[in-house]
Parts: C-alpha cells; sequence; structure tokens
C-alpha cells in the first residue's frame, strides 16, 4: 500500500466522522462531505509539495 492510499484512507475515516457528528441537514451532508475530503486530500498534497523544497 502506498502514501497515497493510505492519506485517502485516513480522509474518508476523518471525514465520515465529521459528517457523521455536523448538525447539517441530510441533503447538505453529501455536499459537505465531497467538500471535507477535498480541502483534505487536496490540502495534504498541497503541504507535501511544499515541504519538499524544504532543504532537510
Amino acid at each position: 500500500m502506498n502514501h497515497y492510499v493510505s492519506l485517502v484512507i485516513l480522509a474518508l475515516a476523518v471525514t465520515s466522522v465529521f459528517t457523521a457528528i455536523s448538525r447539517e441537514a441530510e441533503k447538505k451532508r453529501l455536499k459537505y462531505f465531497l467538500t471535507m475530503l477535498g480541502y483534505m486530500v487536496v490540502g495534504s498534497f498541497l503541504a507535501a509539495w511544499l515541504m519538499y523544497f524544504i532543504p532537510w
């Protein structure tokens, strides 16, 4: 299993919990789920890309 699959699995799990405990209406929960999933996956890739240029 590579890091990308692990990242998506973690994002799915965390986003599922956030969606389950949210007080959004039933119709808005799917949009909320997809939005949060996108933020988490894209944000993680952006952070990884920015850290690539840091000389460790």
